[in-house]
């Protein structure tokens, strides 16, 4: 088809040809959804979302050939090579016009060519760097080794890497100028040559606080000093201003802080620091609207928080905090809630906690929390009644580093469960108590916290922990007590990666595994408390069931008494929880997301099989706050081990569940 044939359809006001299609030719080295990226034009999606756009303000429009673009795509094309080495790459274009269906089939025929590769790199302007120094300028360049393929990411990555370490040790001043490629088409090759104005070394010259809001007269400048941790005559380093200021953060006892250099009042290689502080109440009493998603479910109640900044000095926080919530909010029976007939599907939580935090730990930037509390919870047919304590410490940890999350945490809990096994005519009363030494370990490497586009989250959380049991077991007019000790370790992981699956960055395809495992080092399985054991379903779980629903399907043994699963009070030593989710953006606070769930608990991993693997999927809506993403999520038993059924053997609204929540699912 002619271009001429072309602008004389397009000259017409009622023609307008849909582009359904673009495909690549010849492309060896690259994916096509790697170069769909590059283009200004993109391909109409699918009719779905289409014909949802026509009477609602989701979905998207139809998107229209234009000719426009096709030299601005082979240009974006080019670059794209060339970047990457290629730089006698040469792309040319074609398309197929229907009349009839009025629709677009366009085609990028791409030569590559032979890709270059780097050869010698030659650094210009690190003269006044240490030996040490420089040495670790060249390791941050060690991606650009010859007979490499030729990368310009690979160069703008490095020189980053370089200006951040150069910033952090002691060259505020310093600047990258140019980088300059020499490129032989003759022999494949490319010499880079970069130039750096790196400055000179300054450091630290006292520090200048300046304080406003209402509790500023009782914050010394001697306490943000201490918590913000510079000394005069260290070397500058802008990642431990950042660090700093964080920590400041963290105290409770600001609404803002700024840190940052005086530059105009730099002389003598000295630099001094100036802290913008804002200083908030010091008393804070806060009644609250309680809602999380605490088991699963969508859990909501009131609360009410004392809290006392700067508790006995040293930047201690006291927190006094009471709550009451109702679990599973969306599946309560509210018409026996006043009535002296407790429906059995009432299920709520009570709690008081006091807590005490400082950011200090032996001198070092520790955060350092210590917590007292005790926790009523009615779940269906079991009380649970928890009196605990927990010591953690939250060691600070520079992004640039794999762990970015270590955290040593003690647990000492003496926990009452009284289970009602209705349809055997047996109570169980059980007093457990479990120390237990746990250390929370986390690598969170994601572009942003609300709405990922790329990198990774990873979270491991090895555990220690015995079990001393105390149980009274009822069976009609008989009483049986039993006294055990168990040992057991216990492990959860979690790893979950995104990736960005559209150029405007409003479409990110998340996955998720979850793993859980308990296991006996010397002690019966009857001794792990209930909530110490995993369950599945719930909105950060298979949103096809219900919270803590899925449980094992296996019968399990509790101090000998034999139970079915409807009134099992504990879960499964064994879980597997996995997500595929697909979320995109349509108004800049505003999105939905389809999403497939799998797997189910199991009381060992022996019992696995794939025919006991839960499988759900849904779709949900998103309200992007500033704070975190709220979200409705409508969930359909896809398969039921219960029943090992499929949903095509169900009536729709038997498969259904309703779930809201407050964060993604992951």
């Amino acid at each position: 088809m002619n271009a001429g044939f072309l602008s004389a359809i397009k000259a017409q006001d009622n023609q307008r040809f849909e582009l359904i299609e673009i495909s690549f030719k010849g492309n060896k080295s690259f994916s096509n959804s790697e170069l769909l990226n590059q283009l200004e034009s993109k391909v109409s999606p699918w009719w779905f979302w289409t014909f949802l756009k026509s009477f609602t303000p989701f979905g998207s429009e139809k998107i229209y050939f234009d000719s426009l673009n096709i030299p601005i795509d082979k240009q974006a094309l080019k670059d794209f090579y060339i970047t990457n080495g290629f730089f006698q790459t040469e792309v040319h274009s074609s398309y197929i016009i229907d009349t009839l269906k009025k629709n677009v089939i366009l085609t990028y025929i791409i030569e590559e060519g032979r890709s270059s590769v780097f050869n010698k790199l030659n650094l210009v302007g690190f003269d006044k760097l240490s030996q040490l120094e420089l040495q670790n300028v060249y390791d941050r360049f060690s991606s650009i080794s010859a007979g490499k393929r030729f990368n310009q990411s690979l160069i703008e990555k490095s020189i980053n890497d370089v200006l951040r370490f150069l910033t952090n040790n002691g060259y505020i001043f310093v600047k990258y100028d140019s980088a300059v490629v020499l490129k032989d088409t003759s022999r494949f090759t490319a010499d880079v040559n970069i130039y750096f104005n790196v400055g000179d070394k300054y450091y630290l010259n006292g520090i200048r606080i300046i304080k406003s809001g209402s509790g500023a007269a009782n914050i010394s400048d001697d306490l943000i000093k201490g918590i913000s941790s510079f000394s005069p005559g260290e070397i500058y380093d802008q990642s431990k201003l950042e660090r700093s200021e964080l920590r400041l953060l963290r105290t409770g006892l600001f609404n803002s802080i700024s840190i940052n250099p005086v530059i105009k009042d730099t002389q003598d290689f000295l630099v001094p620091i100036e802290i913008l502080a804002q200083v908030s109440n010091l008393n804070e009493i806060s009644p609250e609207l309680k809602v999380d998603n605490e088991f699963n479910s969508f859990n909501s109640g009131l609360g009410l928080n004392l809290i006392r900044k700067n508790f006995l000095g040293s930047a201690r926080k006291l927190t006094i905090s009471t709550s009451f919530r109702l679990i599973d909010v969306l599946n309560f029976n509210f018409k026996n809630i006043l009535s002296s007939k407790t429906d059995s599907t009432y299920q709520g939580i009570t709690d008081l906690e006091i807590g005490l935090e400082q950011p200090y730990l032996f001198g070092r930037t520790i955060l350092t929390s210590t917590k007292a509390y005790f926790r009523s919870s009615k779940f269906k047919s079991n009380l649970e009644r928890l009196v605990g304590a927990n010591q953690s410490l939250d060691f600070e940890m520079p992004t640039y580093t794999f762990i970015t999350l270590l955290k040593p945490q003690f647990f000492l809990e003496l926990v009452e469960y009284e289970f009602d096994f209705r349809n055997i005519e047996t109570k169980i009363n059980a007093k457990s108590l479990t120390p237990s030494l746990g250390v929370e370990l986390g690598s969170y490497k994601t572009d942003n916290l609300i709405f990922p586009n790329r990198g990774y989250n990873w979270y491991f959380y090895p555990e220690l922990f015995q079990s001393r049991t105390d149980v009274d077991i009822s069976v009609s007019d008989s009483i049986t007590s039993v006294i055990q000790t168990g040992w057991y370790w216990k492990i959860q992981t979690s790893f979950s990666h995104f990736t960005s699956v559209s150029r405007d960055k409003n479409g990110t395809l998340g996955v998720k595994l979850k793993l859980g495992y308990v296991q006996s080092i010397k002690g019966s399985y009857d001794l792990i408390p209930p909530n110490k054991t995993f369950y599945g379903g719930g909105s950060n779980s298979l949103r096809g069931w219900r919270s803590r629903e899925l449980l094992p399907e296996d019968e399990i043994i509790y101090f000998g008494i034999r139970s079915n699963r409807d009134n099992t009070p504990r879960g499964g030593t064994f879980q597997i929880d996995g997500s595929v989710e697909f979320r995109r953006k349509f108004l800049e606070d505003f999105g939905f997301a389809t999403f497939f769930d799998f797997g189910n608990v199991w009381n060992s991993y022996k019992n696995i099989s794939f025919n006991q693997l839960a499988l759900s999927y849904g779709l949900g809506f998103r309200y992007y706050s500033p704070i975190a993403p709220f979200r409705i999520d409508f969930g359909l038993k896809f398969y039921n081990p219960k029943d090992k059924s499929f949903i095509f053997n169900k009536k729709f609204l038997t498969n259904l569940e309703f779930h809201f929540g407050i964060g993604e699912a992951f």
